[in-house]
C-alpha cells in the first residue's frame, strides 16, 4: 500500500463527504492538468501535514536537548515551551497544507502564461491552415502533433482531439470543454469566439484569420508597452542604483579618510542596498515581461 492509498484511507472520507467546499480546488487542479481527484489531493495535503507537524516537533525537541547540553541546565519544560510548542504545531500544519492547498493555483498560473506567450502564434498556425481549406478538427489535430512548437497550447488542443477520439463528443462540445477547463482567459476567449461562429452559421476559417490577426496585434502591442516599462526601469536603475550608490560610495570613503563617518554605512550600501536594489529591479523586469 503505496502513501497515497494510506492518506486516502485516513482523511479520503473527511473530503468526500465536503467535496462540495472545494470546488474551486478541483477546478485548479483541471486547468493545472494535475490528474489526482480532489479527495485524493486534500487527503495527501492532511497526511503531509501530519508528517511535517511531526518533524517539526522533533526538530523543537532536538534544540532543546541540544541547547540544555550546551547550557548544562538541565532538560524540563516551560512556560515558552507552552507557547512555542503549540505555535510550531499551527505553523507546521497550515505551511504544508495551504502549500498543497494552492499548489494547483502556481500550476494554473504558470501554464496561463506559457498558453498566452504561444497563443498568437499558434493562431496565426491554424489561420494559415484554414486559409488552405483545411477542415477546423484537422487543423486542431495537426496542432496536437507539434508541441515542439507551440508548448502548452499543444497540450490544449491534445484536450480537444482526447474529446473527440477517444470520449466521442463531436467538436463543437470538445470546444466548449477546453473553454471551460483552459488555465487562460485569452484560450478561453478563442475558443468561445470559434463556438459562437460555429453556432451562428459563420465561417470559422474566417474567424480564425481575423483571430489571429488581432491577437498578434495585441501581442506587437504588449511588446510596445514593455519596451516602454523597460526604458523607464532602466533609467530608475542607472539612478537610483548606478549614479547614486556611486556618489555616496565616493562621499562616505572621503568622509571615513577624515574620520567623520563609519565604515559600516558604506557595507551597508555595497553589501546590502546595491544588492536587494538589483534583485528588487530583476523582480519588476520579470514581472512586466
Amino acid at each position: 500500500m503505496n502513501i497515497n492509498e494510506i492518506a486516502f484511507g485516513l482523511f479520503g472520507d473527511y473530503f468526500q463527504n465536503r467535496r462540495a467546499k472545494f470546488v474551486s480546488v478541483r477546478d485548479n487542479l483541471i486547468k493545472a492538468r494535475i490528474y489526482v481527484p480532489v479527495e485524493m489531493w486534500l487527503s495527501n495535503a492532511a497526511f503531509y501535514s501530519a508528517i511535517g507537524v511531526i518533524f517539526a516537533l522533533f526538530l523543537y525537541l532536538l534544540m532543546k536537548v541540544m541547547l540544555s547540553v550546551i547550557l548544562k541546565n538541565g532538560f524540563s519544560f516551560g512556560l515558552m515551551d507552552l507557547i512555542f510548542i503549540p505555535s510550531c504545531i499551527l505553523i507546521a500544519f497550515i505551511s504544508v497544507f495551504f502549500g498543497f492547498y494552492f499548489l494547483p493555483v502556481i500550476k494554473t498560473w504558470e501554464r496561463r502564461g506559457k498558453i498566452e506567450e504561444l497563443l498568437p502564434y499558434a493562431i496565426g498556425y491554424i489561420s494559415s491552415m484554414a486559409a488552405i481549406g483545411v477542415i477546423p478538427y484537422e487543423i486542431f489535430k495537426k496542432l496536437s502533433e507539434m508541441e515542439e512548437n507551440y508548448g502548452e497550447v499543444c497540450m490544449e488542443a491534445k484536450q480537444i482531439v482526447r474529446d473527440v477520439e477517444l470520449l466521442g463528443f463531436d467538436f463543437i462540445t470538445a470546444l466548449r470543454n477546453l473553454a471551460v477547463v483552459t488555465a487562460s482567459p485569452q484560450m478561453r476567449s478563442f475558443m468561445q469566439g470559434a463556438v459562437t461562429t460555429a453556432l451562428t452559421g459563420g465561417e470559422m476559417g474566417a474567424y480564425f484569420i481575423s483571430a489571429a490577426k488581432m491577437y498578434m496585434e495585441e501581442r506587437r502591442r504588449k511588446y510596445s508597452d514593455f519596451i516602454t516599462m523597460l526604458g523607464l526601469l532602466a533609467e530608475f536603475y542607472v539612478v537610483g542604483l548606478v549614479v547614486a550608490p556611486l556618489l555616496l560610495m565616493v562621499v562616505m570613503s572621503i568622509m571615513c579618510f577624515l574620520g567623520t563617518a563609519s565604515l559600516s554605512v558604506l557595507a551597508a550600501i555595497v553589501y546590502i542596498v546595491i544588492p536587494l536594489g538589483s534583485a528588487a529591479f530583476i523582480f519588476l523586469v520579470g514581472l512586466y515581461s
